[in-house]
């Protein structure tokens, strides 16, 4: 009676335990062609070299108006 009742949960811990080995080897193998890993902050870096063009533009601008409105006044 007790075998009874033991048997089906040791098999269901030898299926659980092949079922686990079973992912860990898959799991190990690796592409034989891995991509490089995605550059996450190209995004940020180019928003950034955007925006100091921009305010590049904006102080050159800036310094051109300031010019010729000294320019008027003399």
């Amino acid at each position: 009676m007790i075998r009874e009742v033991l048997e089906p949960a040791l098999l269901r811990r030898v299926l659980a335990g092949a079922f686990c080995a079973s992912c860990l080897v898959l799991q190990g193998c690796d592409r034989s062609n891995p991509q490089p890993p995605p550059d996450v902050l190209k995004a940020q870096r180019e928003a950034l070299e955007k925006a100091k063009g921009t305010e590049k533009v904006l102080q050159d601008a800036a310094e051109r108006r300031d010019a010729q409105l000294e320019s008027q006044q003399k």
